[in-house]
């Protein structure tokens, strides 16, 4: 029994999450941040009268990831404005292209991800959305502009008011 519990004990302190390194205050305006700019991508979809709600989770994990990764290269304006643009251009051009099958989304991920390393804009949310254009079948290409490129808008302003306005007051430790 001892070696069950010290062997328990092991696996607890493995998957124990890492210490706090940021202020209560530093995850407050994190927490903040991130939900509004997720209410602002969910109202702006709202009141355009976007029913495929799919299209927005893209949008969502970066909203996360541009308030909790915000020194990384993935999080910044010009990486998201690229990874989004080639990434839906793929999706649009397989769903053209080619009749619908899983190989379909296989390759646009592949070509995706592939061209987003060769190219230095590696954001992973963007990767999602061919996905989610193919396995939707999304031929319009109004889409691209609405709500694809307004929630790309919504990112790279709250990236910008982020690293300008926010960044002053929260200092980040690596």
């Amino acid at each position: 029994m001892n070696k069950f519990k010290s062997w328990c004990s092991k696996i607890y302190e493995a998957l124990k999450p890492p210490p706090a390194q940021l202020s209560i205050a530093q995850q407050l305006v994190i927490t903040l941040g991130s939900m509004i700019t997720i209410c602002l991508l969910y109202l702006l979809n709202h009141f355009l009268d976007n029913e495929n709600l799919l299209l927005l989770v893209p949008f969502v994990v970066s909203a996360l990831m541009i308030f909790t990764m915000p020194t990384k290269s993935m999080t910044s304006a010009g990486v998201i404005l690229q990874s989004y643009l080639l990434c839906s251009l793929i999706g649009f051009a397989f769903v053209y292209v080619f009749d619908y099958a899983q190989w379909v989304m296989v390759a646009a991920f592949a070509t995706c991800f592939s061209l987003m390393l060769l190219l230095e804009c590696l954001h992973p949310p963007a990767i999602i959305l061919p996905i989610l254009i193919i396995s939707e079948r999304l031929r319009d290409y109004t889409l691209a502009f609405n709500p694809i490129a307004l929630d790309v808008l919504v990112l790279l302003i709250t990236t910008y008011l982020f690293n300008k306005v926010l960044m002053k007051f929260l200092l980040v430790k690596k």
